[in-house]
């Protein structure tokens, strides 16, 4: 009779070990759909006052863009093709220049001074070592020379004319 009290006891242990088991997953898989479900709705509810700081935002962006001005760009003519400074061999650079501004007007001075621009460009290029101009920096710096040279004749007609950058739009050389 003793024995069958034990085992009976064992039985209810074993027993209740699995019903354990299955009510710890219940409730974890609960929490997890709770804590789902709660992210889920702060996150796509939004906050009103967050809505708010957006929309205050956006009024802000615009307000740049009305400030900012306008970029203009000119091509300087055709294509420049010069001979490179160098003793041992030939080598040729063809380059297509554009300069932009933020105001029409340096770009009607440089229009109206294009020949004066072209000559000055045709020297500082020819100007150039192969070896200088093929690095990254060099380029770089070619550019920042041009940038300089038209600003020195745009400031001898107006010293408020400005351009902003030049670029190389095509640049070849052999």
């Amino acid at each position: 009779m003793a024995d069958k009290k034990e085992e009976d006891l064992d039985l209810d242990v074993k027993g209740g070990g699995k019903s354990n088991t299955v009510l710890i997953i219940a409730l974890v898989v609960l929490l997890l759909l709770v804590g789902g479900g709660g992210a889920a709705y702060f996150l796509l509810s939004g906050d009103d006052n967050s809505a708010e700081s957006d929309a205050a935002a956006a009024t802000e962006h615009k307000d740049e863009k009305v400030e900012a001005k306008e970029t203009h760009y000119l091509k300087l003519g055709k294509e420049f093709v010069v001979n490179l400074e160098d003793t041992s061999k030939v080598n040729f650079m063809q380059v297509d220049i554009q300069v932009m501004a933020r105001e029409t007007e340096p770009l009607d001075l440089i229009e109206h001074n294009m020949p004066m621009i072209r000559n000055k460009l045709m020297l500082i290029l020819s100007s150039q070592k192969y070896e200088q101009v093929n690095t990254r920096e060099g380029k770089e710096k070619l550019r920042e020379e041009i940038k300089q040279a038209i600003q020195e004749i745009l400031h001898e007609e107006s010293p408020k004319a400005n351009i902003e950058a030049v670029y190389f739009t095509s640049l070849i050389m052999q």
